[in-house]
């Protein structure tokens, strides 16, 4: 089974170094939206449905940060591996809410095959993790492709992959890097940008489960693989 390019590998110091950028860098981006709506809603008296809309707007950053400090918690929460590991799910399960969260966008689709297929692991985490790598991919996208849900049994029925796909040229150059290869030697960017706090929680839920979670590429060309094993091989 293929490892993760996981941030754990790094010295302690890099470590949390790294894991304080990610946290200041995802919490950022919907503090700063949360903070200029409402700087914009108190400039001026304005009329109800504007203010409705402004409401709309603080609830889905509130929301977001609701999302961001519940991957805390998960990243927080002490090893206990092996108990999770060996828990089995259904594939259908695992993937039932993330079908029902996302059935009235047109933006995601699911080609699902063998959706009773059975795996280790915890069914609400790894519905989590799946939830995650959708929301980022739909959050990073360059263009108005739509992503698609698949899976693949590889021919050693070993294991099986849940891969969130899009079209070539969907997501901008370095989207999945914190989950594709170690940086070509000589790449400027490396090591300048912190693995995002979402993809670190995916990963963690993923490896707890006895899978590994990777990009194929840093531009998302190729899907982003959830590996998770087969129980019946056990």
């Amino acid at each position: 089974m293929r490892a993760a390019v996981s941030p754990a590998r790094l010295p302690p110091s890099d470590e949390l170094a790294s894991f304080a950028a990610a946290v200041a860098h995802d919490l950022r981006t919907p503090l700063a939206a949360l903070s200029g709506e409402v700087d914009v809603v108190l400039r001026r008296d304005r009329s109800a449905d504007a203010y409705r809309e402004a409401l709309t707007r603080i609830a889905a950053s509130v929301a977001e940060l609701v999302e961001l400090t519940g991957d805390l918690s998960v990243l927080g929460e002490p090893g206990d591996d092996d108990r999770v590991s060996t828990t089995t799910a259904r594939l259908d399960a695992i993937l039932a809410p993330v079908r029902e969260r996302y059935a009235s966008n047109a933006d995601v689709g699911f080609a699902v095959t063998p959706a009773a297929a059975t795996v280790t692991g915890d069914e609400a985490l790894l519905a989590h993790a799946v939830t995650i790598l959708v929301q980022y991919g739909l959050a990073h996208r360059r263009t108005s492709a739509g992503l698609v849900i698949r899976t693949v049994c590889p021919e050693d029925r070993a294991c099986i992959d849940v891969i969130v796909d899009a079209a070539a040229g969907t997501f901008w150059p370095h989207t999945w890097r914190g989950l594709g290869e170690t940086p070509a030697a000589g790449d400027p960017a490396a090591g300048q940008r912190p693995v995002p706090l979402r993809l670190r929680t995916a990963d963690r839920i993923v490896t707890r489960c006895g899978g590994s979670l990777h990009a194929a590429s840093a531009d998302g060309a190729g899907g982003v693989h959830i590996r998770l094993r087969c129980a019946e091989t056990m």
